[in-house]
């Protein structure tokens, strides 16, 4: 329209021009050509401000239809598009205006949902990234503009739906083997055997069809499922009762018959589903069996353990011991020198350990270093180090992790003795150096391991590290090499520690390895020095016995002052000395450790399962024996959380075996 409007003002300008050109050559009258020439300007005048005119009309006109559609398309996304609007005041918070779409979710019963405190929570969630909510079955997508202060949502419910319906189709693998099987058949005949096939059998079946997985029995003490994740979180909402049934139904029987599980799901691939599963179930056997070990297939994703409600029985054989020590061996040999790291604030079990590894290292004729971090001991290793002063080749062996970190080549080799979890190291900056790292230890399996150590001897039925160490050396001693006295005594020492003078997670191996060290001249009298107390810790022990009260009619806890700094050892202590009056089934200390983390130490007499609960903190150990630090909490905030855990997990800590 511009270009034709356009073209009619140019022609009339030609026009006149042709008309006055001709006034020109034909008028001889210079009074004609004036006036000719004068009415043809005006009349171009009048005729370019008409057009003008025309054009402004026009222009207007569009303006007005413009702005008639533009209201009506604000009016129809106001009104009529699924998209809700909050307008609120970014002061207090408080919603000024809302579409209609958003007052038909936030308005119900003549009453308004949204409040002040509820946009706040809306921003806040958004400057963490998330961007849902949920109102009744319907879920929401939302932005904030906050130049703007404004709220935009929209209902994703549908695709929530099918993502979650997607999520839940998930395929899941599951293994499941049958706990000290060969144990138990070594003795029976082939009738015995045949009814206890048939028993399991019937078990493990009627179970799976409950919830129609598929399964199949590899062999006499192995099954394979699978099934969904929807069918998996129906067993998760059981808390796979199918472990206390088959023990109670084979307690019957008198065969102590145990299930335990590894599950995946979510693997970009069935084999690496499969893989994790198996994983799981290595897990699970580690920590003692009895218990379902269930992890998405990620690597960052946790694990998640049921069952576990019983103390591990002794599942290894003297032939994995002397397999573990041939495996030990070779490694050592293929190594240019060994460094051995206890936990932090290493206990007499981590010492006693630590030496022992250092001695099998010599046999091999390996350069081998304790390493300690001299301000971070506990009064039993100070007692240790002066001792040691009488042993100038013992001593030497003792390095900072900063001298650890010179002296390290490529080929060298880290063994952590007495815990598996990296961030427990005494130096984690040191073990993260390490390309070559075994394990060697007796708390049950967490979730935190590292990621591809080239041996883990982890038996949660041993009584401490210092057991398997000296079995591993038993089998590789001679004549011509042998434990010290001194290193017989620690180690020694670190078995007393542990199974508190033989009293607890004691077996017929636990005794057979404290005759071997004996008649390596261990010191029954050294041992009793090295770890008796001072009269400052005895006082310190009553002073926190003092402050003990009852959470169940057969558990305590203690808490320590805020402002006093308690070590390890006396906290242990304390709760050992609590666990021996009685009534009293189970002990938890929290106190301000020297380090500055709130600490728990949890003792019990193994009718209670306090490894459970220091889990659900954060922590771990052994069915009688656990542990937790915690960071950037008070002694009254830990005693809150260890309240509540106690009080969800009242069902399950207690052992229900009869």
């Amino acid at each position: 329209m511009k270009k034709i409007r356009m073209k009619r003002i140019l022609g009339s300008v030609f026009v006149l021009f042709l008309l006055e050109v001709i006034l020109l050559f034909f008028l001889s009258n210079k009074y004609m050509i004036i006036a000719g020439l004068l009415i043809l300007n005006l009349i171009l005048i009048n005729r370019i401000f008409y057009l003008i005119k025309k054009i402004e009309i026009s222009n207007t006109e569009k303006i007005r239809e413009a702005s008639t559609i533009a209201e009506k398309s604000l009016d129809y996304a106001f009104n009529e598009v699924s998209v809700g609007i909050i307008n609120y005041d970014p002061e207090t918070k408080e919603a000024k205006w809302l579409n209609p779409f958003a007052e038909d979710i936030f308005y119900k019963d003549g009453q308004t949902l949204i409040s002040s405190e509820l946009i706040q929570t809306y921003v806040s969630r958004a400057e963490k990234g998330k961007d849902i909510f949920k109102v009744g079955d319907h879920v929401y997508r939302f932005n904030i503009d906050t130049s703007q202060n404004t709220i935009t949502f929209r209902d994703i419910t549908e695709e929530s739906n099918l993502y979650q319906e997607k999520l839940e189709m998930q395929t899941a693998i599951g293994i499941v083997s049958v706990d000290n099987y060969d144990d138990i058949t070594d003795s029976m005949d082939e009738k015995e055997i045949s009814y206890l096939n048939s028993f399991i059998t019937t078990m493990v079946s009627d179970w799976m069809d409950e919830y129609q997985v598929f399964y199949k029995r590899l062999n006499a003490e192995r099954y394979f499922f699978i099934g969904q994740l929807e069918d998996i979180k129906k067993m998760m909402d059981t808390k796979f009762q199918i472990l206390d049934k088959i023990r109670k139904e084979s307690s019957t029987r008198d065969i102590p018959i145990t299930l335990s599980m590894g599950i995946s799901y979510g693997g970009e691939t069935l084999s690496q589903t499969g893989n994790t599963a198996q994983t799981n179930l290595d897990t699970a056997l580690v920590r003692g069996g009895d218990q379902v070990v269930v992890k998405e297939a990620k690597d960052n994703a946790k694990p998640i353990f049921y069952g576990g409600r019983t103390a591990s029985v002794a599942k290894r054989t003297r032939v994995r011991s002397r397999a573990m020590s041939t495996a030990i061996q070779g490694i050592l040999t293929e190594s240019s020198d060994v460094y051995i790291m206890g936990h932090r604030f290493p206990d007499m079990d981590a010492i006693g350990s630590a030496f022992g590894m250092a001695r099998l290292a010599k046999f091999h004729n390996k350069e081998a270093w304790v390493v300690l971090e001299q301000n971070e001991s506990i009064p039993d290793v100070e007692r240790v180090m002066s001792e040691l002063e009488k042993y100038p080749d013992l001593a030497k062996q003792i390095i900072t992790p900063k001298e650890a970190m010179k002296r390290k080549t490529d080929s060298s080799l880290l063994i952590m003795v007495d815990y598996h979890k990296p961030s427990l190291s005494i130096s984690q900056e040191l073990y993260e150096q390490f390309d070559k790292v075994v394990i060697i230890d007796h708390h049950r399996r967490g979730d935190e391991f590292p990621a591809k150590p080239l041996l883990a001897y982890i038996e949660s039925s041993a009584s401490s590290a210092s057991e398997l160490v000296t079995e591993l050396i038993e089998y590789q001693s001679n004549a011509q090499r042998s434990l010290d006295k001194l290193e017989a005594t620690l180690l020694l020492a670190g078995i007393v520690v542990d199974t508190k003078s033989f009293s607890v997670r004691t077996t017929a191996r636990t005794f057979d390895v404290a005759s071997y060290l004996r008649t390596c001249g261990a010191d029954s009298s050294l041992v009793q020095y090295l770890l008796s107390s001072d009269l400052t810790s005895y006082l310190e022990m009553n002073s926190l016995i003092a402050q003990s009260e009852y959470v169940t009619p057969d558990t305590v806890i203690v808490t320590g002052s805020e402002e006093k700094e308690y070590d390890s050892v006396t906290a242990a202590k304390t709760a050992d000395t609590l666990l021996s009056m009685v009534g009293i089934n189970a002990a938890f200390v929290i106190t301000k450790r020297t380090d500055k983390q709130i600490g728990i130490s949890a003792r019990s007499n193994g009718s209670i399962n306090v490894q459970l609960i220091m889990e659900n903190l954060g922590g771990g150990g052994h069915f009688t024996n656990a542990a937790v630090q915690l960071t950037n909490v008070t002694v009254a905030e830990v005693k809150e959380q260890l309240l509540k855990v106690i009080q969800q997990n009242i069902d399950v800590m207690y052992d229900p075996a009869p």
